[in-house]
């Protein structure tokens, strides 16, 4: 099956999207779309046509599949139109930052018969990969609970200004912790049940009184699981992001240190160790797209887990405004 993509936005990971999405056979870009003059030269270098607007890009260029990576408050009714219009689509995350945004493209993706992904590329990174082998082979137990960091610097915002904007982003819990949120989810196979939140703002941007850039969460997931999040912009420049996973089990630990590389197992019968082995090429979640819209194995990422990872973090962050523990409703 020839896949016709077109780009609606190029923000933050636009580029990485087509750059991986032009990895499997038979893909080709054939339009962009974006509001701003100065992303023509990425249409020019693709030699592809530059829109302005998407709808008349999709009314006048011969497409089935697109990439959404439009500012955070434009992507929901650039994907619902999309799967209106039987486009396949996959959006950056978040691709919605309102609950009544997110019951809005659910009732889309439910009655529509393209398919639709979010960039949920941790589920892809070989190091969580490797620990998610050992805990499906019961190398640690059953899944207890696991802690999450998820430490970022703000080089994106600089970039692109309306990152700053809650109204616009969606605020540091919805646009950061829904990777480790969905990782959890991915790894316990469990579901969300209950959230306890809280979030704040640090003199680190003094400037912008209402720009939260650290946040902590406590999600329990159905059996009393346990997965504790913490979140933030706080990251010194020109430094490693130290991304970090620990999951406890009913026999033995692993724990991810993406700053090293590493995946350390402990067991009742080895001290800890380090079990990472090295990958010549690694899927990605756009190549995982390809295989569910031509229907081949194998399959990664369901529409399902983005809209439950999308609506978990928007519980989190209802729970940090309400100051309460927030439950599924």
């Amino acid at each position: 099956m020839e896949l016709n993509v077109v780009a609606i936005g190029l923000r933050i990971h636009g580029e990485y999207a087509i750059q991986e999405i032009l990895k499997a056979d038979h893909v080709r870009l054939v339009a962009v779309m974006e509001t701003e003059e100065r992303w023509q030269v990425v249409a020019d270098r693709y030699g592809v046509p530059f829109y302005r607007d998407y709808s008349l890009m999709l009314d006048e260029v011969d497409c089935n599949t697109a990439i959404v990576c439009l500012p955070n408050d434009l992507k929901t009714d650039a994907v619902i139109e999309c799967l209106k219009r039987g486009k396949h689509v996959i959006s950056d995350k978040p691709v919605s930052i309102t609950e009544e945004e997110l019951e809005l493209l659910e009732l889309q993706v439910a009655v529509s018969d393209a398919e639709f992904s979010v960039l949920l590329t941790e589920r892809f990174n070989p190091l969580y990969v490797r620990a998610k082998e050992f805990i499906d082979q019961g190398a640690i137990g059953d899944f207890a609970g696991c802690i999450m960091m998820r430490p970022h610097e703000s080089t994106a915002q600089r970039e692109e200004p309306w990152m700053y904007e809650n109204a616009r982003n969606g605020g540091l819990i919805v646009d950061l912790m829904i990777h480790d949120i969905d990782l959890a989810l991915w790894m316990s196979r469990g579901e969300v049940r209950e959230v306890m939140a809280r979030s704040l703002h640090t003199r680190f941007f003094a400037d912008k009184p209402d720009y939260i850039d650290f946040a902590q969460a406590l999600f329990v997931l159905e059996g009393g699981v346990t997965v504790h999040i913490e979140a933030d912009w706080l990251t010194p420049r020109n430094t490693s992001w130290d991304c970090r996973m620990f999951v406890v089990g009913t026999d033995g630990t692993i724990e991810v240190l993406i700053k090293t590389g590493e995946v350390i197992l402990c067991t009742h019968d080895r001290n800890h160790r380090n079990v990472m082995e090295e990958v010549q090429e690694h899927d990605s979640v756009c190549l995982d797209f390809v295989r569910r819209i031509r229907g081949e194995q194998p399959q990664v990422l369901s529409a399902a887990d983005c809209i439950a990872s999308a609506r978990a973090v928007l519980l989190a962050r209802r729970s940090s405004h309400s100051g309460q523990l927030e439950s599924v409703r």
